[in-house]
């Protein structure tokens, strides 16, 4: 009876040591991520899937997932914030060949590229004396979160003699051959756009009412230097402003059907990377690149405002419109923003700071950005 019984205690050992030593052979783990670009605060949700690809069993195991800090848990049970990650625990057990996946809902609360982190998987013997571990680095998972939008009527201030809406389309050249009729004078159009005849015939004020052509065109000039030299001190909150207004007006002109395309020294993993001016166009697909585009900047600088004017200089045209959004103008910004003046066909600045606002021509329709402090 005793030999019976230390054969079955030296048999429990050898199986008490292979489940310990192959309790993570033939394990998969993975995550998925069933949204890959998102609005900030957007709920959305990661698999994680478990698959036990062998005859053993596994009655304990445990799997400890980082994420990037700026995500929470929807249900945050089992969740703890870890230096700059958040761990989310769950434990479990499976048996032979068995998959399991669990889904967890998420918000991504800043813009940005983030990428879910690794996984631990603690396993152990099998009367839980010892512990063995795995680490699964799965870094190439991605989520894009894309800058807030805005609305530019609430937000931007005219600066000098401009009234009247708010409005890209007002932003846009037009053309005077093309006249789709007659409308009321509404104060905010030119004089020489009265039509006298149908005026003193009805009583009232009366404007030709102009269509746009497709050859005119728009580009978003976007900076974020804040100083002469690329390395100087930035301010990320105004320049997270700025990403949203250059949304927003993106999404404007989409909707117009105005061709547009974004100009910018942000620099940015991306298929624009090293591209001062991306092509000009319109479509769901090209408003979601660029969109996307703005998700993934960063904050550093490629070049200074000045040196990304000079790169246009090459591209100028007298039948585009240039909107240009810009934390702050500094001095030696003057020079470039007159030639763009002079060699094109409109521009808008929208700025965050006040500086040198009086020494930009009063031919370049400018903005101030309304803040709450």
């Amino acid at each position: 009876m005793i030999q019976l019984l230390i054969i079955f205690i030296i048999l429990g050992l050898i199986f008490n040591q292979y489940t310990k030593e192959y309790s993570l052979d033939k394990l998969e783990f993975r995550r998925e991520i069933k949204d890959l670009v998102l609005e900030i605060d957007e709920p959305f949700y990661v698999d994680s899937i478990v698959e036990n690809q062998k005859w053993l069993p596994l009655s304990f195991l445990q799997v400890k997932e980082k994420d990037p800090k700026h995500f929470d848990f929807v249900h945050k049970n089992n969740v703890q914030d870890i230096g700059l990650s958040k761990v989310h625990t769950m434990t479990l057990s499976l048996m032979p060949y068995q998959r399991i996946t669990r889904s967890y809902k998420l918000v991504a609360h800043k813009r940005g590229r983030h990428f879910l982190q690794e996984a631990i998987l603690v396993s152990g013997d099998f009367i839980g004396l010892q512990t063995v571990n795995r680490i699964y680095d799965q870094n190439d998972q991605e989520v894009v979160v894309l800058p807030k939008a805005v609305a530019l009527d609430e937000i931007l201030e005219p600066y000098g003699n401009y009234y009247g809406d708010i409005s890209v389309n007002r932003w846009i050249i037009e053309d005077p051959i093309l006249n789709r009729g007659l409308r009321e004078y509404t104060g905010n159009e030119p004089e020489k756009h009265i039509h006298w005849p149908s005026s003193l015939k009805t009583g009232d004020l009366l404007v030709k009412n102009f269509d746009f052509t497709t050859d005119h065109t728009a580009v978003v000039v976007l900076n974020t230097a804040m100083s002469k030299h690329i390395w100087g001190n930035k301010d990320p909150e105004k320049i997270e402003t700025c990403f949203s207004i250059t949304r927003s007006i993106l999404e404007e002109f989409e909707s117009t059907g105005i061709p547009y395309g974004l100009a910018t020294n942000v620099a940015t993993i991306h298929q624009y990377f090293g591209k001062t001016l991306t092509d000009i166009g319109h479509g769901p697909g090209h408003l979601r690149g660029l969109l996307e585009s703005l998700g993934r900047a960063e904050y550093f600088s490629r070049s200074s405002f000045g040196n990304l004017l000079e790169e246009l200089k090459g591209a100028l045209d007298r039948n585009r419109t240039y909107v240009l959004v810009t934390p702050t103008i500094i001095k030696e910004d003057l020079p470039g923003l007159e030639e763009l003046r002079r060699n094109s066909g409109k521009i808008v600045l929208i700025t965050l700071s006040h500086d040198y606002l009086n020494d930009v021509s009063p031919k370049i329709e400018t903005y101030k950005v309304s803040i709450e402090e």
